[in-house]
């Protein structure tokens, strides 16, 4: 009976999309967290009008690209 590799459960390539599963779970939720708080700070800010509006509106667009970023991060590979 010959041995030829030791298997330990989990390679190096399976590990790194599992964290990068994980990761892309975390950039959506912070995203989509991002964009209900942009949408609640429009809401309270629109009848002030001023830099309120502008900040919120920002933090909406950034919510969205960090959804985004999220959505395409599992396209890293090693």
């Amino acid at each position: 009976m010959k041995l030829t590799s030791f298997v330990y459960g989990v390679d190096a390539s399976s590990m790194f999309s599992q964290a990068m599963s994980l990761l892309q779970k975390g950039m959506i939720a912070v995203g989509a967290f991002l964009v209900v708080m942009g949408i609640i700070n429009l809401a309270t800010n629109i009848k002030d009008g001023g830099p309120g509006v502008r900040n919120a509106i920002m933090e909406i667009v950034g919510g969205v690209m960090v959804g985004a970023a999220g959505a395409f991060i599992t396209q890293i590979t090693i």
